[in-house]
């Protein structure tokens, strides 16, 4: 009931909407609308599940979006001193569910006032599984101080990820771990450029 409310809701929004790209800084949000929904609406009627199908393939994750349709390149900007290193965190519903890694790393790489340090399981769940972290804290955490202890292990100053939810548990758990990293969203990166900060 509650998916087909929200499909619902978001036909209304969406559904006859003319525009080429629906762009999502979330990776489980492209990753819902491109695969879940498809899979989960063979109930719905078939007008629905046909506007489903014309959004799930519009859909797009924001670094996919400004990387292959955009043509985001390498920003002018003066880099003063050492690159800040970063390091890249592969949200399972971005890579493992779409294939999509390489486009946040050229976002990031967009960027010359940082270096990317690959950390190692860059690819490994960070704990958070959406409602996972909720309903399994422990387990969730277990899985989180692996993901910490990579990221730290870099020597990088900040952990970027594509997944609000990822930023919240790596957060999370370097926070409990007295880490001062900060962590961003590809696409802040690539912002900084952009203001010329």
């Amino acid at each position: 009931e509650t998916f087909e409310a929200l499909v619902a809701h978001n036909m209304k929004l969406f559904g006859d909407a003319d525009f080429d790209v629906l762009v999502t800084p979330c990776a489980t949000c492209t990753s819902t609308i491109k695969k879940l929904w498809p899979l989960m609406a063979e109930n719905l009627p078939e007008s629905t599940r046909f506007k489903i199908r014309e959004m799930a393939a519009k859909v797009k994750d924001v670094s996919q979006f400004l990387i292959q349709d955009v043509g985001v390149t390498p920003g002018d900007v003066p880099v003063v001193g050492e690159p800040v290193a970063v390091t890249y965190h592969d949200p399972c519903h971005l890579k493992k569910s779409l294939g999509v890694s390489a486009e946040p790393r050229a976002l990031i790489a967009a960027n010359p006032r940082y270096k990317l340090i690959e950390m190692d399981g860059a690819d490994s769940c960070c704990g958070s599984g959406g409602s996972f972290t909720l309903q399994h804290y422990d387990l969730s955490k277990r899985i989180g101080k692996r993901k910490r202890d990579n990221i730290v292990a870099t020597g990088a100053t900040v952990a970027a990820t594509s997944c609000p939810a990822c930023m919240l548990q790596i957060g999370d758990m370097l926070s409990q771990a007295g880490d001062t990293l900060a962590i961003k969203h590809p696409v802040e990166i690539y912002a900084e450029t952009l203001a010329g900060r």
